[in-house]
């Protein structure tokens, strides 16, 4: 391994002596070629984190469910386009002229400030139900902000009224059995859980706030004790596509490959391609009140200096995966620590920016400038 692969896993080390974590994953590989498999600190004392180890994903795991719907638009039983009530039967309350293409961009108008089925041990079907029955916040189209778990069930109810299985199934069947990811999951059944033992790594609370509104309508971020819910069986079992994904951080890579053609294919690369270009642009989302710009269900734009080509997702507080076609790289951290806001994204810009340094002077020319924190997330110019 390279000194500069080491800053890598240094930046990995310092996370646990600041408390930020206990441990974590990390995964490269460039032209389909891993370059670091590996993993550092401890799941509890005495025994250390393992490559093969179940990570949650949180919202890095949004993109299989992309993959879903892009390939049943590759076989003509969907359009991009089309409105969500299509599909979805009793899709109402300001959202009938949502498409699918603006839940894929965050601009369906039902974010569901608070989602209270997240945290809740309630069935797919309940959680679909309270989804559909939601109402829009702003016309849809007309307003952008992230949709952390809602949009994504409308598209996994989508996904089943079109291909007659649930959302979970599909991914398996169609996406993670297909590319060989045995321990990728979304949502592991209790039984399941048995057989891993303590291969399913707890997630826990180390500063992390989530924005929120108050009964007044005012913004303000709320301390999010994750692991008082996320840890329970119930939890760790539901089907939560937006942010309820497991496996280990080599799973995660290992599908990014595939995107990039270095593995078994689940997308046409035209398909891809049509993933990662800028779907939506200039409009500042109310959520996080950044100007991110967005592919269908993606990121295209990254603190840490990756070049304009990198596509993928941030997971909540803990975790970053993307996949860069501009030099082959796939990139995938899992910390199973959810730090506060600013010492997450401090997190994952260093080791974006360390692993992109460690490709040397052939790379530097393509890379974005590496800014500072705050003006990764929107507080500073």
């Amino acid at each position: 391994m390279s000194m500069d692969l080491a800053r890598v896993l240094e930046l990995l080390e310092t996370g646990i002596t600041q408390g930020w974590h206990d441990c974590a994953q990390i995964y490269l590989s460039r032209n389909g070629e891993v370059l670091l498999d590996t993993a550092v600190g401890e799941i509890s004392p005495g025994r250390p984190l393992r490559t093969d180890d179940l990570m949650l994903w949180y919202s890095s795991g949004k993109p299989l469910t992309v993959v879903a719907i892009l390939q049943l638009w590759e076989q003509g039983r969907i359009g991009l386009d089309d409105l969500v009530a299509k599909h979805l039967d009793g899709w109402a309350n300001g959202k009938e002229r949502c498409t699918l293409r603006q839940v894929l961009v965050h601009t369906g108008g039902f974010p569901i400030p608070g989602d209270p089925m997240y945290d809740s041990d309630v069935t797919w079907d309940e959680a679909v139900a309270a989804t559909i029955a939601a109402t829009a916040l702003w016309e849809p189209g007309t307003a952008a902000g992230y949709h952390p778990a809602s949009g994504w069930r409308a598209l996994g109810a989508v996904v089943q009224a079109v291909a007659g299985r649930r959302i979970d199934e599909y991914v398996r069947d169609e996406i993670t059995r297909p590319l060989g990811l045995d321990d990728a999951h979304l949502g592991i059944p209790v039984e399941r859980q048995r057989e891993y033992g303590d291969r399913i790594v707890p997630v826990v609370w180390r500063g992390h706030r989530f924005p929120s509104i108050d009964k007044d309508g005012n913004f303000y971020m709320a301390p999010y004790y994750i692991d008082r819910v996320h840890n329970e069986p119930w939890h760790i079992a539901k089907v939560e596509p937006g942010g309820g994904m497991r496996g280990p951080a080599r799973d995660l890579g290992r599908f990014y490959e595939s995107l990039l053609g270095f593995g078994p294919p689940v997308l046409e690369p035209r398909t891809v391609e049509v993933m990662r270009s800028v779907h939506r642009w200039g409009v500042r989302d109310r959520t996080f009140n950044t100007d991110t710009p967005w592919g269908l269900g993606v990121q295209v734009d990254f603190s840490g200096g990756t070049t304009r080509r990198a596509f993928g997702h941030g997971g909540m507080a803990s975790s970053r995966a993307l996949a860069d076609p501009e030099c082959g790289l796939v990139m995938v951290v899992v910390a199973n620590g959810l730090a506060g806001y600013m010492e997450a994204e401090q997190r994952v810009l260093e080791i974006t920016d360390a692993v992109y340094s460690a490709l040397g002077d052939e790379v530097a020319r393509l890379r974005r400038s590496v800014t500072s924190v705050a003006a990764a997330v929107g507080l500073s110019t």
